[in-house]
């Protein structure tokens, strides 16, 4: 996953570089009046986030031609120079459902905002604003877990002859009845990314001198750091939805046949 990780913060790190560059020289009552700015801001910010998405898509097809050993079933894999190998022989059915599942995220939480607009309108303001960040935290958290539904198409479309249309069907098919366990799996990882990332900051500005907090590289070096701390506590949810588009591995005893203990 170091790879992709590293690629998406780079990407989204330029991006943030880039708008705060375009509105510096613009004073903040402004603005809302310069709409091409917005927009292209915007336009910046939203393809930052699908190439990040994008990248975690492919980092997931890479696991999981590891997991699922599809690897094995390619011919010549003898000459196979990395673990990106297979993720890149099926890189346009990967972005599709990138593309896919990314759009299916933001109706979510385009839905979600619907919802506690309706809830403020409801409630009043004043007594909505004390748990407004909770609410908005446990809506990301139903929507991600709603859109990893579809993230079992990713392993899925790495095998030969799957479109996307019957691997998103199949992927909600072997959902079914493991919806609780990928509710857990997003929870660890958004809990995780969040703690990994704040506490690799916070022990970078323990460990490391003050004189050098100041200098150019070190924002981007903590940044990154933490990023990559982040990335790791999301490997538990990519390594289960591997292996759920592998109902015979899932179900595989976790002893060899030869350790287990005779059925009497």
């Amino acid at each position: 996953m170091t790879p992709t990780t590293l690629l998406a913060d780079v990407v989204v790190l330029w991006a943030d570089r880039q708008i705060k560059a375009m509105f510096r020289a613009l004073p903040s009552y402004e603005v809302p009046h310069h709409w091409d700015k917005v927009t292209e801001a915007s336009l910046l910010r939203l393809g930052s986030f699908f190439a990040a998405w994008f990248l975690g898509c492919f980092a997931l097809a890479t696991i999981a031609s590891v997991v699922n050993k599809l690897e094995d079933e390619s011919e010549g894999a003898a000459w196979i120079s990395d673990r990106h190998q297979r993720a890149r022989e099926h890189l346009g059915g990967v972005f599709m459902a990138a593309l896919t599942t990314f759009c299916a995220f933001l109706a979510g939480l385009a839905v979600s905002e619907f919802v506690l607009a309706a809830a403020v309108r409801l409630v009043g303001w004043s007594r909505f604003s004390r748990f407004s960040f909770m609410v908005g935290l446990i809506a990301v958290v139903m929507v991600a877990s709603l859109v990893s539904w579809l993230g079992t198409s990713i392993p899925l479309l790495l095998r030969a002859d799957t479109k996307l249309l019957a691997a998103l069907r199949r992927s909600v098919e072997l959902s079914s009845g493991y919806e609780g366990a990928l509710l857990m799996l997003v929870v660890e990882s958004l809990a995780g990314t969040l703690v990994a990332g704040y506490a690799t900051f916070y022990i970078l500005h323990w460990l490391v001198p003050s004189h050098l907090r100041y200098a150019p590289w070190y924002g981007w070096s903590v940044n990154l750091a933490a990023m990559l701390a982040s990335a790791a506590m999301e490997a538990p949810l990519f390594i289960g939805l591997s292996l759920l588009a592998n109902p015979e591995l899932l179900n595989a005893p976790s002893l060899p046949s030869s350790e287990q203990t005779p059925h009497i």
